[in-house]
């Protein structure tokens, strides 16, 4: 009878941790490449520079905070618990408003309710190309619905104040606002449009994108990869080479192929060489399919056809002593980012690039923007010794081997 009671009392709670345990479960399991590769996308700087350009536009805020967040992704279990906690965050907010607009509403009800906008926002989470700002400007717009005052008129005066701040906070969710006060939305909505019109005026943006949220949604123009490539990505940066062979054995994608005959290098199944004479290709080949390069019979794949592609392009291409097509694809990668974010990925490839090739004030640049991020920086403070000291990289089995390797090829960035 006690567990029963317990039940009946707490289910709410109980229910809502096994959905949260859920989330989490769902994104470490079935989604952790996407996880990662959101990471790939972006640069977050602890500095002035970097959070003035973001709240000199709308929504920047909102982004802001997603960017800040999603650099903690580059560890799956990271992203997992981030999206878990965002979702208890959401459906929390909805069931303070729903109590707050609708106290006569039995609580089971209210529950329910209160889990329709995470579950959205879930399902929403899943599409590559939303980021991570929208969800966080829903939750600063509901944070701040809970301070407009329940008066009518209060209510009204609140909601005035708050709709240009909160759109300058979080975008266009903070449309949300005009309906909290329905007697009066011609006049909020008309605030709201204002501020719309108003944003395009001072930012480099057309009126159509800042409507749409200028952060809210990087569209198809540019295609980030399959979730095929995706997966087979985050297996390499994390070295789980044999989950590569197991799980793409039989792949249809050119860039995942070569994946697998790198993976069969890195697993001790064929040495350097074999390695080398598994990318040769006949002359005919060649000539019929445009999207592959090659020099001295050597090949790479050079037309990306997805963001993701170019990424493992520059990791195969560095494994393989090709510093300057590592180069390139990474420029190429960084270039394909949907919102034209830099990458703190593909800035450390170009560093490692530069390093090896003998750029070495070009290296610098790179380590010091690397320097003022989380994740990347322990990795730059080690690097910037050797990018100062050249005779260092002796030292590093990795650098010597490929700087030695590269001085013997012939130089295939100018293709």
């Amino acid at each position: 009878m006690k567990a029963k009671k317990i039940f009946s009392t707490y289910w709410q709670q109980m229910l809502l941790l096994l959905m949260a345990i859920g989330v989490f479960c769902f994104w470490f399991s079935a989604y952790p490449h996407v996880i990662v590769m959101r990471e790939s996308l972006q640069l977050f700087l602890w500095n002035t520079s970097y959070f003035m350009e973001r709240m000199a536009v709308p929504g920047g805020f909102a982004q802001y905070i997603g960017e800040g967040l999603v650099q903690f992704f580059l560890n799956p279990t990271n992203g997992a618990i981030i999206y878990a906690f965002l979702f208890l965050i959401e459906q929390w907010l909805s069931a303070l408003l729903l109590r707050r607009s609708f106290p006569s509403m039995k609580k089971g009800y209210r529950f329910l309710l209160s889990l329709v906008l995470p579950l959205a926002l879930w399902r929403i989470a899943m599409i590559p190309e939303v980021p991570l700002t929208p969800t966080v400007a829903l939750i600063l717009v509901m944070g701040s619905m809970l301070l407009v005052p329940m008066g009518k008129r209060s209510r009204l005066t609140y909601t005035c104040i708050l709709t240009p701040v909160m759109y300058w906070l979080a975008g266009p969710a903070a449309f949300l606002l005009t309906l909290g006060c329905i007697r009066w939305i011609p006049l909020t909505a008309t605030l709201f449009a204002a501020c719309l019109i108003g944003s395009s005026w001072v930012t480099p943006y057309p009126l159509r994108q800042i409507a749409k949220g200028i952060d809210y949604y990087w569209g198809q123009e540019r295609n980030i990869g399959f979730y095929e490539e995706m997966d087979c990505d985050m297996m390499m940066r994390l070295g789980q080479w044999n989950d590569v062979i197991n799980k793409f054995r039989y792949t249809n994608s050119k860039t995942v192929k070569s994946a697998i005959k790198l993976t069969s290098f890195q697993t001790g199944q064929v040495g350097r060489q074999e390695l080398f004479s598994s990318m040769l290709i006949p002359q005919e080949m060649q000539s019929e399919d445009p999207s592959i390069f090659s020099s001295n019979g050597l090949h790479m794949i050079i037309n990306f056809e997805s963001l993701t592609a170019a990424f493992m392009v520059s990791d195969i291409a560095l494994q393989m002593a090709l510093p300057t097509i590592s180069q390139r694809a990474a420029f190429e990668a960084m270039e394909f980012i949907p919102n034209y974010n830099k990458s703190g990925r593909a800035l450390k490839r170009l560093a490692e690039t530069n390093i090896i090739t003998g750029q070495y004030k070009t290296a610098l640049k790179y380590i010091s923007i690397l320097e003022e991020t989380t994740f990347y920086r322990q990795w730059a403070h080690e690097i910037r010794p050797m990018a100062e000291n050249p005779q260092l990289l002796q030292k590093s089995p990795f650098f010597k081997q490929v700087q030695e390797t590269y001085a013997q090829m012939e130089d295939m960035f100018f293709i």
